[in-house]
């Protein structure tokens, strides 16, 4: 086999074209940037045999400090603890403590230049119908990283802790779900539900809350097509833990997901993990 790509893993490159459909690079995570290998397009490899082989080293994307496991996508677990990008608010924004004189921000530069900057608060269709949250720079990366065929903005808020309790509101009493099952995400091509019906209901709601919202030239359906030749009748995970290897005939990928003949494997869940990547 040729060997394509040697390097750390994180989450892959994506980007729509065009007509939505979504091109996908292998990205180097190593800490250092000066050491780390350079993007490597995956279009041509779909319908081709890949091989990834863990080379049994692990080390934090942060620090690169060697680990046994790591923590929130790519932490050591001194960085999990430390550092502001594996605070809580990350992943429950509406939990952000930047006002709390008690328990400050972790990272002051971190808060300024990341959650103090305009979000927005949208709807998607990836296993089903859902609402979300996003910088408005992440957009439309954001979405295609969670497999959505489709996305629409809603409403633009100044900060992440604004928003995220306005997605809480929506979510626990207005009841709109804001989870992906992942393995319905590989298992069709689309989701089920009425996207442009759906946002219209929740622009009802926000506007109902006093929420000011987008134009209507902007709340429009954002379609995306994935590269999939065939999607799994039973989705099974590969496990870098347990096997060092992982691949066959690579049928797509969607989301942060590769799509193997014989199984899946989300290459954001083993950021950190030094592999080698081969051809069949």
């Amino acid at each position: 086999m040729t060997q394509l790509w040697h390097g750390t893993l994180k989450k892959m490159r994506v980007e729509p074209d065009a007509d939505g459909l979504a091109h996908y690079s292998l990205t180097d995570g190593f800490w250092n940037p000066a050491e780390r290998a350079a993007d490597h397009p995956l279009d041509e490899h779909i319908g081709h045999e890949l091989h990834l082989e863990f080379q049994g080293r692990i080390t934090c994307v942060y620090c690169g400090r060697a680990t046994k496991k790591t923590f929130n996508q790519g932490f050591c677990y001194p960085c999990f603890q430390a550092r502001a990008e594996a605070d809580v608010c990350i992943v429950k924004p509406e939990l952000c403590h930047h006002h709390n004189e008690a328990d400050p921000c972790r990272d002051e530069d971190f808060a300024q230049a990341n959650c103090f900057q305009p979000h927005v608060l949208y709807v998607s269709l990836t296993s089903g119908l859902k609402i979300g949250i996003t910088r408005r720079a992440n957009v439309p990366t954001r979405w295609l990283d969670q497999g959505a065929t489709g996305a629409v903005p809603l409403a633009e808020v100044a900060d992440r802790r604004t928003v995220g309790l306005l997605e809480a509101r929506l979510r626990d009493e207005g009841g709109l779900a804001d989870r992906t099952h992942w393995t319905k995400l590989l298992k069709f091509e689309t989701g089920e539900g009425d996207l442009p019906a759906y946002a219209e209901q929740v622009a009802g709601m926000l506007a109902d809350q006093g929420v000011t919202l987008l134009p209507d030239d902007e709340r429009v359906v954002r379609p995306f097509r994935f590269p999939v030749l065939q999607y799994p009748e039973k989705v099974k995970s590969f496990n870098l833990d347990k096997d060092p290897h992982a691949g066959g005939v690579l049928q797509g990928i969607k989301g942060q997901y590769l799509i193997f003949d014989g199984g899946v494997i989300n290459l954001r869940k083993y950021a950190g993990y030094e592999v080698v990547v081969r051809s069949g």
